[in-house]
């Protein structure tokens, strides 16, 4: 009997032992895990003063053209060509222009006009047959059409702003002129009618000006006014707009606005 009540003593201990030994093993694994997690945590901790690690790996790929389009739209334009609106003494005109950049801050210019040419005190002051006005005294329609070729170079390019380009420049310019009939042996010349009487001539002559182009340097529209005096001697005796007041010199100044586009 003793030795019965003995031996379930001892197996009880061994039972209590078991199982303490189990829940040592289970606390010992739990506190690993923790562990671990700590551990990577702390190797993942965002440093004071640096940038947090990125969490997303994914790579995101922007197409190449847009940017290839911005670039080229940025880049410096080398011609450019469009028209002018001309002002003078003798009235409005219109012309055209071509540019073309050979280095830095210079440009070679082609330039094509076609403006009257008139004195500056022909005002319509009388009436033709009762119903028509006219110039008193006017003998001619003169017309010009300066052709010019020269060289432009950019001013303060160091200092002043790329959308503001101040420029000054020089040509030679040779220049047709027609001469057509208004009021000659007591008879009118309608406007339309008296090119099939008229006369041409030419003059060799010269231009210099100063101007600003507005905008950007790139490709695209532009904007730029300029003034421009020519010098276009005729010699004696001159034409005669009004009679007895020949023009010996069909130059002048010339305001214009220029509109165009550069490539």
């Amino acid at each position: 009997m003793l030795s019965t009540l003995t031996l379930m003593c001892n197996f009880e201990r061994v039972t209590r032992s078991s199982n303490l030994m189990r829940q040592t093993t289970t606390i010992s694994a739990l506190c690993l895990a923790l562990t671990l997690c700590l551990g990577s945590t702390m190797a993942v901790a965002q440093i004071t003063g640096e940038d947090p690690m990125p969490t997303d790996t994914t790579m995101i790929f922007t197409p190449a053209r847009p940017l290839m389009e911005e670039i080229a739209s940025n880049a410096v334009a080398n011609s450019a060509a469009g028209m002018d609106l001309l002002f003078s003494g003798s009235g409005w005109g219109i012309g055209g222009f071509y540019h073309h950049r050979i280095v830095e801050n210079v440009t070679i210019f082609g330039h094509i006009a076609v403006t009257p040419r008139r004195n500056a005190d022909e005002v319509e002051n009388v009436w033709y047959n009762g119903y028509i006005p006219v110039v008193a005294n006017k003998v001619n329609r003169l017309f010009m059409f300066p052709i010019t070729a020269g060289v432009q170079y950019r001013l303060f390019s160091q200092t002043l702003q790329e959308t503001f380009r101040p420029f000054i420049s020089a040509g030679v310019t040779g220049t047709p002129i027609l001469q057509t009939p208004y009021l000659q042996d007591g008879l009118y010349y309608e406007f339309f009618e008296s090119f099939g009487y008229g006369t041409w001539h030419f003059r060799m002559g010269g231009v210099f000006g100063v101007g600003a182009v507005f905008g950007s340097l790139g490709k695209g529209s532009l904007i730029g006014v300029n003034v421009r005096y020519y010098t276009i001697p005729y010699g004696e005796p001159g034409l005669e707009s009004l009679a007895g007041l020949p023009i010996s010199n069909f130059g002048g100044v010339f305001l214009s606005l220029s509109v165009g586009s550069a490539w």
